[in-house]
């Protein structure tokens, strides 16, 4: 039995906030809303595929920004980008990850404006 001021708060029965559940819903509704969508996650298959030899094609100036602690892609990868790319330059944010326009928005704004002013 659960005392009143657990009720007050917003608890469920199992002890979690309401939120928790809600948000659970939500992600389990997100990823079945249909048998069509099930079947089509079911089926996709990810492949690797190397676009080094495109990127000479790239004709357009490039600025490459990358968070230096970044997790899921490897500043190396950037630095590979940027050996590849004719017109393009690399900032590499300190203390950032794998988001550097919500984890240094000045940061990043400042350098996107820069280049942007440079042509």
């Amino acid at each position: 039995m659960r005392c009143w001021h657990s009720i007050a708060r917003g608890m469920t029965n199992d002890g979690r906030p309401r939120a928790h559940h809600h948000a659970v819903d939500y992600i389990h509704r997100a990823h079945n809303w249909s048998p069509e969508f099930i079947e089509a996650r079911r089926q996709s298959v990810s492949l690797p595929h190397d676009y080094t030899q495109d990127l000479a094609g790239i004709q357009a100036p490039v600025l490459l920004i990358h968070g230096r602690y970044d997790r899921m892609v490897a500043f190396e990868v950037s630095i590979a980008i940027l050996n590849h790319i004719a017109d393009s330059r690399l900032v590499l944010l300190n203390n950032c990850g794998h988001w550097p326009p919500f984890e240094k928005p000045a940061e990043w704004a400042a350098h996107v404006l820069a280049f942007l002013r440079g042509y």
